[in-house]
């Protein structure tokens, strides 16, 4: 006699199955909803950094790197010595300039003496051909009226026109004395201005951080060759941190300035900060890119634009956590605006 068939029981697994399909789907509504509530509720973005405002340390002379007074991550103050440049070269010039400018306060000094004395003679020449002239005048006189002789008349004029050309000739080396001391005065100038332009170039070898922050990037070392205007260091404003997102210009209704914000650091996960926009930009990101675009043509592909967003950073919780919490330029940032 044949035994019974066995009917597997399959009504426990199936329960089991619906339990755990009811949990799946559940939990794919839950998340669909929380998913559709953030995305109606806030904007969210991932294209965004901690940003600060760099300052370049640059040259204004070309020269050679003779000491470097700081490294990458010291701070340092405005005003302070970063860097100076080795300034022998234009000691010599200023050295050079100046004996030049002494030779010319001397040769000011003699044409003026020259200039002085040539008065002198021109006033002695303008006493001369006054008293030859009356002496011309008294024999005229006297000749018309048969006292002097012929002879003697012709003695006072001459005498005369001698004393006219020596004052001519006076007033002539006059006006060289003149033209001397002018050129000699001007050779002080041009000499004077020598000097403060080698004096503004030493100054110019000391080079002073121009404004407070971290020394983000050292550029050259000591020895190195340095252009006007070629870097020396990178200094980052530390102290006054914000950060930088691009948003969607499709998004740009939703938020104005002073638009509260909050948004977490991938280097700290766990702590939120709170801050507010301070600034939206004029032009998309693409119009400062190495090559903008150009759609003149009308043959292009259009491509959503972002814009540069700048926000403050207020406040952050966990602070007893994380008392020395410090934030660096560059840092990933997750943020979230609230679209009403």
């Amino acid at each position: 006699m044949e035994a019974p068939e066995v009917v597997p029981n399959n009504k426990g697994k199936r329960i089991r199955a619906y339990i755990a399909l009811t949990i799946v789907i559940v939990s794919l509504g839950v998340f669909g909803w929380q998913w559709y509530k953030n995305y109606t509720t806030f904007i969210t973005t991932d294209d965004a950094n901690v940003d600060a405002d760099k300052v370049a340390v640059s040259s204004k002379i070309l020269g050679r790197i003779l000491v470097i007074y700081a490294a990458e991550g010291d701070s340092t103050t405005k005003g302070k010595l970063l860097v100076e440049l080795d300034s022998s070269d234009l000691v010599a010039q200023k050295q050079q300039a100046l004996a030049a400018k002494n030779q010319a306060i001397a040769a000011v000094n003699q044409s003026e003496a020259k200039f002085n004395f040539d008065q002198l003679s021109i006033r002695v020449q303008e006493v001369a051909s006054d008293k030859a002239k009356e002496d011309l005048d008294r024999a005229t006189l006297q000749y018309e009226g048969k006292i002097l002789t012929k002879e003697q008349f012709d003695h006072s004029r001459k005498a005369y026109e001698s004393a006219q050309a020596q004052l001519e000739a006076a007033k002539a080396q006059l006006n060289v004395s003149k033209s001397m001391v002018e050129s000699a005065q001007s050779t002080i100038k041009t000499a004077s201005a020598q000097v403060s332009t080698v004096e503004t170039m030493l100054r110019n070898t000391r080079i002073y951080a121009p404004s407070s922050g971290i020394i983000a990037k050292r550029w050259q070392l000591a020895g190195d060759i340095v252009q006007p205007g070629q870097p020396v260091f990178t200094i980052t404003k530390d102290s006054a941190l914000y950060v930088t997102a691009f948003l969607e210009e499709t998004r740009i209704t939703y938020f104005n300035l002073g638009k509260k914000v909050e948004f977490t650091v991938d280097a700290f996960p766990d702590v939120t900060f709170s801050g507010e926009v301070t600034y939206i930009a004029a032009n998309t990101a693409s119009q400062f890119s190495l090559i903008p675009p150009n759609n003149a043509s009308g043959n292009f592909t259009k491509v959503t634009q972002r814009i540069p967003v700048r926000i403050s950073i207020l406040d952050w919780t966990n602070k007893n956590k994380y008392p020395n919490l410090k934030l660096v330029a560059g840092m990933s940032v997750f943020l979230k605006i609230r679209r009403n």
